[in-house]
């Protein structure tokens, strides 16, 4: 029994040693971890900073062809191309320097995804340029739309990728040290039990350890926290400049029709003042939510997009125009809902796609089933087509075009009143009409 105690002490010491050990095992993996962690997250910043710059040049690059494409003189034809050729400049730059950075199979594969559909987007860039010089302005403003608004597109995605990769990797330190936060508390347990001067030197090991791990993983908590905002910033930054490069198109085409664009930004108002409206006095409580409205609005000036398949010929003749000219201009409608739904399929929320598709399609259609292209009557129309066949054809009759003068607001207002029931939808045409106070004082606003 004399060598009971002995053996004890030196078990509960062997405890302790081991516990001691472990410690000095955690100390120096909490340091590898930390400063690998620290070159991740440097890496990430860096890359992050890339992708930034290359996404923002890019919807540049495009809008300077939308403005090239609504060029008239050959000194701003050369101007626009100047200032495609010094993006594309910097743009090859940041390309070369971020592919360095890009090692690694998956990386290596991702960037070259995304170099490939850069270079794809330049080359429909210098066909785009060349018609527009040549004045095939429905052709450039088609690869516009069509093509290298896809490019970009798939371009994000890549770097959108790209910038995934760097936040698992960032996670994946996290977990670790998780793990590590978790051995050292165990341990901890066996330091307890050990003698008391293993005791006390463990405990102040591991209460060092865990304070340095649950810093270390507070801070990655912060700086995760951190770039969560920089990403979700830049990707509201993305959706406003996807949401300008949509208006830009808008207002191109709206310029064909002998238009400054100011057509765009009145619709989408009368749009969203009817819209809330209706939606105050109780109707349609099941559609007209306010994020249909939010959608509705930001949906409204895609409704001529099908004008784009529609010759200048067409759309700028001052005189009446032939059956076969007439029947050109009608296919605008099924045409601007296929294009939206083609180009937009995937990028935006399926919602919007819908709303904006039936609001090109639809807002020719009457109430009385005497317009096009389905001769839809009555609720068959969709209600977003509906809004926008009042705000159409109000802005239409009080603003002059290339066949006609501008209107007085009392004979367009009373347009409306008397097409109630028969153009349009009764109810919102009353509720359009009650919006005569409002909708003067923006107009004089304007």
């Amino acid at each position: 029994m004399r060598g009971t105690p002995f053996k004890i002490f030196i078990a509960v010491l062997m405890a302790g040693l081991i516990g001691i050990a472990g410690e000095i095992f955690l100390v120096y993996h909490m340091n590898r971890l930390a400063d690998g962690y620290s070159e991740i997250l440097t890496e990430h910043i860096v890359n992050s900073g890339y992708i930034k710059d290359i996404s923002g040049l890019l919807y540049k690059h495009q809008a300077i062809t939308a403005n090239h494409i609504a060029a008239d003189s050959e000194e701003l034809y050369d101007e626009y191309e100047a200032q495609a050729k010094e993006i594309e400049e910097q743009l090859n730059v940041l390309f070369d320097e971020f592919g360095k950075r890009m090692t690694g199979d998956k990386r290596e594969q991702l960037f070259h995804l995304c170099y490939s559909d850069y270079r794809s987007y330049l080359q429909n860039a210098e066909v785009a340029f060349k018609f527009s010089r040549e004045g095939s302005t429905a052709t450039a403003s088609y690869y516009v739309v069509n093509v290298m608004y896809g490019f970009v597109e798939t371009v994000n995605e890549h770097l959108d990728d790209l910038h995934q990769l760097a936040a698992e990797e960032m996670q994946a330190a996290a977990d670790r040290m998780d793990g590590y936060i978790a051995a050292s508390g165990i341990v901890e347990k066996i330091c307890i039990t050990g003698i008391i001067a293993a005791v006390t030197v463990c405990i102040i090991l591991c209460v060092r350890i865990t304070s340095g791990l649950d810093r270390h993983k507070k801070r990655l908590e912060i700086e995760v926290e951190e770039k969560t905002g920089d990403l979700r910033r830049h990707n509201e930054k993305m959706l406003e400049l996807q949401n300008n490069i949509i208006i830009a198109m808008a207002n191109l085409i709206e310029s064909r029709d002998g238009d400054t664009g100011e057509h765009v930004k009145r619709t989408s108002k009368y749009v969203t003042m009817l819209a809330e409206a209706a939606k105050k006095k109780g109707l349609y409580p099941e559609i007209l939510t306010d994020s249909y409205v939010e959608l509705l609005a930001k949906a409204a000036p895609m409704h001529d997009i099908g004008k784009i398949s529609v010759p200048d010929s067409i759309l700028q003749k001052p005189g009446k125009l032939t059956p076969e000219e007439f029947e050109r201009i009608k296919s605008h409608a099924p045409e601007g809902g296929r294009i939206i739904r083609e180009v937009m399929d995937g990028i935006e929320e399926k919602e919007y796609v819908d709303i904006a598709a039936t609001v090109a399609e639809g807002h020719h259609e009457k109430w009385d089933g005497g317009g096009y292209p389905s001769g839809l009557k009555g609720d068959e129309i969709p209600l977003s087509a509906r809004i926008m066949a009042i705000a159409d054809v109000f802005d239409a009759l009080i603003s002059k075009r290339c066949y006609k003068e501008a209107m007085p607001l009392d004979e367009a207002f009373g347009i409306i009143s008397d097409s109630a029931g028969t153009h349009f939808d009764p109810e919102l045409a009353g509720i359009f009409i009650s919006l005569r106070p409002e909708i003067e004082e923006y107009l004089s606003e304007k």
